[in-house]
């Protein structure tokens, strides 16, 4: 434990006065704000958090607004933020406290809204209410590791449990909530996973990692899963200036996305292709074209995405046949209608390398561009 709790308090409350980031949701003890903030920034760089936190402010003003909105609405406001189960919790949780009439006002309370973990309870209970209890995520973890000099696996729940207890005897009873978003912004700013600024660390003089010379082997590094890594095929097709998009099952189920297969060893991700495209469309796809080769991650998979375009040449069928078969699986829609429906991260790259493809080929002359063209 530390020697003087209070003065690491009363050091560190003084240096979050002078130096803290003027963040949009530090301006009101509104619940609902603070406690969006905190299901945003989770997985999530503040500089992406903070635009669209206003956004989905402004579509979903109160509580009550988002627990009215559908589902559909919510994933598509939440499009590129990734980790979908976050706006799914969120929104089977503002159901809950607009059915109860108000926000919970005690830890426990917070804790039993669907998703809500014991950082956020934590979070938006001391900010919001002024509840002394320790917030502790990766940054917390880093900061109070390097203050005692341990060497702990930052992700293991022994680890945890200890920081929770260090974090405890340092929370004041007084402003607890701005005594977590300090010790956060710490870990933020200053106490960094790499090149950490000691010189510019209030709590410098109480650090054992500094004093060690070494504060970067605080805490250990954590043991990370091994990559996976995924071959996928892809194709970006139009039908009357429309993108024809499939509902997804590799990444997030529910969203949009173009089609995609994955690709076997040993196998040409064009014959993948042609043959998916069958099997999802009862069409034939002629003149394929590479667009580009698009990296993605997710957790630990890699995946490798071939992507190409390609023409359909029409099944000899009634029209009314084919719209019956595709309608179900198929959607198609416009650029700008893309940004209103749910989509993640790989569809966005996937419009992104074909507007590219398309003004490159715009440059080129006409027969080279037929010569890239795989028959």
């Amino acid at each position: 434990m530390f020697d003087d709790p209070r003065d690491v308090a009363r050091r560190l409350a003084r240096w979050y006065r002078r130096a803290r980031r003027a963040l949009p949701w530090r301006a009101t003890r509104d619940p609902y704000a603070i406690w969006l903030s905190e299901v945003m920034a989770q997985q999530t760089t503040l500089d992406v958090v903070v635009p669209r936190w206003e956004r989905f402010r402004a579509r979903f003003p109160t509580v009550e607004a988002l627990a009215r909105a559908k589902e559909r609405d919510v994933l598509a406001e939440w499009s590129g933020l990734g980790y979908y189960a976050r706006a799914r919790n969120l929104h089977r949780a503002a159901r809950a406290v607009a059915a109860a009439g108000a926000f919970p006002g005690t830890l426990e309370g917070w804790r039993a809204l669907p998703g809500v973990g014991a950082y956020t309870a934590a979070a938006v209970a001391s900010i919001a209410f002024g509840i002394p209890e320790p917030v502790v995520d990766g940054n917390v973890v880093r900061v109070l590791c390097r203050l005692q000099a341990l060497r702990l696996d930052p992700k293991a729940p022994a680890t945890l449990t200890r920081i929770r207890a260090l974090a405890r005897s340092l929370v004041p009873m007084r402003s607890p909530g701005d005594f977590n978003q300090a010790l956060m912004e710490l870990g933020a700013l200053v106490c960094t996973p790499r090149a950490p600024r000691c010189g510019a660390c209030p709590l410098r003089s109480s650090c054992r990692a500094a004093a060690s010379g070494t504060p970067e082997a605080f805490p250990r590094a954590p043991r990370r899963p091994p990559t996976r890594r995924v071959h996928l095929v892809a194709a970006i097709v139009e039908r009357k200036k429309r993108i024809l998009l499939v509902e997804d099952q590799e990444f997030v189920p529910g969203h949009l996305v173009v089609p995609l297969f994955r690709i076997p060893a040993g196998k040409r991700p064009e014959d993948l292709l042609r043959k998916g495209w069958k099997r999802l469309t009862g069409r034939d796809a002629s003149a394929l074209e590479r667009v580009a080769t698009l990296r993605h991650s997710v957790l630990e998979r890699r995946y490798l995405v071939a992507l190409f375009t390609f023409r359909e040449n029409l099944p000899r069928r009634s029209p009314a046949l084919r719209q019956r078969r595709a309608a179900p699986r198929i959607r198609a829609l416009s650029p700008s209608q893309i940004s209103r429906v749910a989509h993640g991260g790989l569809l966005l790259k996937v419009l992104a390398a074909w507007r590219a493809h398309r003004a490159r080929l715009r440059q080129e002359p006409e027969g080279r561009a037929r010569g890239e063209r795989t028959r």
